[in-house]
């Protein structure tokens, strides 16, 4: 997305809270109600993303489905099973 690092301060209030900064938002694109995702490292660095959202998880399933097909597919034969047990 960028070539170089763009740093950009927040300052924690007394309630633990951090106002976003309006650079950071639009560059990830943030609207209200999105969820933040904070991944800390072991050397102590910290990345933020947006979280996936339902919305994103329904993307998802609708590229699936273009893909492989849907509950509604016609069943593709793959063949007998392998090793599969009778259970009585």
């Amino acid at each position: 997305m960028f070539t170089n690092k763009i740093k950009i301060t927040a300052t924690m209030t007394s309630k633990n809270q951090i106002t976003i900064p309006k650079t950071v938002r639009d560059i990830l694109d943030l609207k209200q109600n999105d969820q933040l995702e904070f991944t800390i490292q072991k050397d102590g660095s910290i990345t933020i993303a947006p979280k996936e959202s339902f919305e994103d998880f329904w993307k998802i399933v609708e590229d699936q489905e273009k893909k492989y097909g849907n509950v509604s597919s016609p069943e593709t034969d793959w063949g007998p099973d392998q090793g599969s047990e009778v259970i009585d």
